[in-house]
C-alpha cells in the first residue's frame, strides 16, 4: 500500500515520513527527483530549495 504524504505543497512537492528499525527518514519528492532527510524541517528546507531552483531555471 502506497504511503500519504506528510506535506504536499501548492507547486506539487511531496514529503513522505518512513520508519525503519534505525528512526524516521523523510523522502522530498518534487518533479520527479527525490532525496532523503533526517527531519521534516530538514525536508522542508529541502523542497524549498529544488522549487527555487526550478524557478531560476525557467526564469
Amino acid at each position: 500500500m502506497a504511503q500519504s504524504p506528510v506535506l504536499v505543497d501548492p507547486q506539487g512537492g511531496a514529503i513522505y515520513q518512513l520508519r525503519s528499525s534505525e528512526g524516521e527518514l523523510f523522502q522530498v519528492c518534487f518533479e520527479g527527483s527525490c532525496l532523503f532527510c533526517d527531519s521534516l524541517p530538514a525536508g522542508e528546507a529541502h523542497l524549498r530549495l529544488m522549487e527555487q531552483r526550478l524557478r531560476q531555471r525557467l526564469g
